[in-house]
């Protein structure tokens, strides 16, 4: 009897082994060799399955060079081969940093032209065209509305010279600016002005602080003042500058006077900016007695504000005694 057997009353030494457990390398071979043993491929050489191989061949995807609102598929991609995961044994080459970071790259000219054809055939771009509206569809007197300030010149500046003719005709129609657009920007910069002082009647609406606040909103009205006299002056409208001047005069002297004397050259560069162009529009126009009379009454009101708006009086005081 075998040792270790019943017969002894010893436990039987049974060698085990591992459900999981390796085979021994020959009994691989044996077993990969042999013919009678029916398993399948999968247990002794597993391979991808076919949704992993769709994965890799996709590799990543490639943004255009060009945006465009038809999807186009590019011929380089189409030149280029499939990407398939290396095997082993296989050494991957891939290029250098400084080549992959290059942003200077510019798509071919056969790319190009292929794009542009496909952009003409877009019936994208045969919708938009049909929608627009040619200039002849409309009369010019309602065409005319939707032009700027700079083209109504240019179209103004073809006709007269076209027709130099009617020079003298549009100079007697042509009305004088209308300052109440001029006016309506003054006023609202006025009131952000004083809708940035504080609220608090503890606080106080002249000092350092609250002049801050109010330090952009009186650099803006400065500026406006500024581009609405040369704007004036570039047309030579000097009666309209003269009345312009007058009238922008009354909303700097409603600006506030700050406690800090530095803080009030904004105050002042706006009368010396307005005297100057009255001034000058005084110098260019020939005024008739009575108009003088009425402007020096308006001159001596604005006198007290700044000293030199006695240049205007005197200049208009010189010319009513010659006229006399």
């Amino acid at each position: 009897m075998a040792e270790g057997g019943f017969g002894t009353g010893e436990p039987v030494a049974h060698r085990t082994r591992g459900a999981l457990e390796e085979l021994p390398r020959s009994a691989t071979i044996s077993l990969h060799q042999s013919p009678a043993v029916n398993l399948p491929s999968s247990y002794l050489s597993p391979t991808p399955s076919p949704d992993e191989l769709v994965i890799r061949d996709r590799g990543r995807r490639s943004l255009p060079l060009e945006w465009s609102p038809i999807p186009i598929e590019s011929p380089i991609k189409r030149q280029t081969p499939i990407k398939r995961s290396p095997t082993k044994g296989m050494i991957i080459l891939r290029s250098s940093p400084r080549k992959r970071l290059q942003l200077t790259d510019t798509p071919s000219k056969d790319l190009l032209e292929n794009r542009r054809r496909l952009m003409q055939m877009s019936p994208i771009l045969k919708k938009c065209r049909s929608l627009t509206v040619s200039p002849s569809q409309s009369p010019p007197e309602v065409a005319i509305k939707g032009l700027s300030q700079n083209q109504l010149v240019d179209v103004l500046n073809h006709v007269l010279t076209s027709h130099p003719e009617l020079k003298d005709e549009i100079s007697n129609i042509l009305p004088q600016p209308d300052l109440k657009h001029m006016e309506e920007k003054l006023n609202q910069q006025k009131k952000c002005i004083f809708k940035s002082l504080p609220v608090s009647r503890l606080a106080s609406k002249t000092d350092s602080p609250a002049y801050n606040k109010a330090s952009p909103h009186l650099t803006t009205f400065k500026k406006a003042i500024i581009e609405q006299c040369g704007q004036l002056v570039e047309a030579e409208q000097w009666m309209s500058l003269v009345d312009y001047s007058l009238l922008a005069w009354s909303y700097v002297r409603a600006t506030p006077i700050w406690d800090s004397v530095q803080h009030n050259n904004c105050r002042r560069a706006c009368f010396k900016t307005l005297s100057t162009h009255c001034l000058q529009g005084l110098k260019n126009v020939p005024w008739t007695h009575e108009q003088l009379e009425k402007l020096l009454k308006k001159l001596e009101q604005c006198r007290s504000d700044h000293e030199e708006m006695q240049q205007c009086i005197e200049h208009v005081r010189t010319v009513m005694s010659n006229q006399v």
